[in-house]
């Protein structure tokens, strides 16, 4: 019996910690949400990513607004600041993976639609942006080239 008590309580407290985890992490993603629209885009990357550390995972409502984000924070194609560091270019196959992992995991369920169809209008946007790391590459140095001829 005494096993048994000592049973509950672990569960019981089991359960409460990741009630108050749950709690904690839809907030973190409610302030992202707020940051995201605000314009705050790192910001809401941040909360993100602590959410994430709460939930242990990352979960659809966490992606997709990681997504938007990380859209808001991209340099348009033709834009030179694009071309300034190849970070700009782990950060255009970051965002292009998570459309992928987001399409294939959530992109079929009813519920998700509205976010599904955002998310491949992201991906479709970035379909004029380098695919090849060499092609970034080339850019860049041919946008340095212009800029020191100036």
């Amino acid at each position: 019996m005494k096993q048994f008590l000592n049973l509950l309580v672990i569960f019981t407290c089991l359960t409460i910690a990741s009630m108050g985890q749950s709690i904690s992490a839809k907030t973190r993603i409610k302030e992202a949400e707020k940051s995201y629209h605000a314009g705050q885009y790192n910001s809401a990357l941040t909360k993100l990513e602590q959410a994430e550390k709460v939930v242990g995972k990352v979960n659809s409502s966490i992606l997709y607004w990681r997504i938007l984000a990380q859209r808001a924070l991209l340099p348009g194609i033709k834009d030179p600041a694009f071309y300034t560091n190849m970070k700009k270019f782990e950060e255009l196959e970051i965002l292009r993976e998570n459309c992928i992992i987001f399409l294939k995991n959530y992109g079929k369920l009813a519920a998700l639609n509205e976010q599904s169809n955002k998310v491949y209008q992201v991906q479709q946007s970035l379909k004029g942006y380098p695919v090849a790391k060499v092609e970034f590459d080339e850019i860049m140095h041919l946008q340095n080239a212009i800029k020191s001829n100036h």
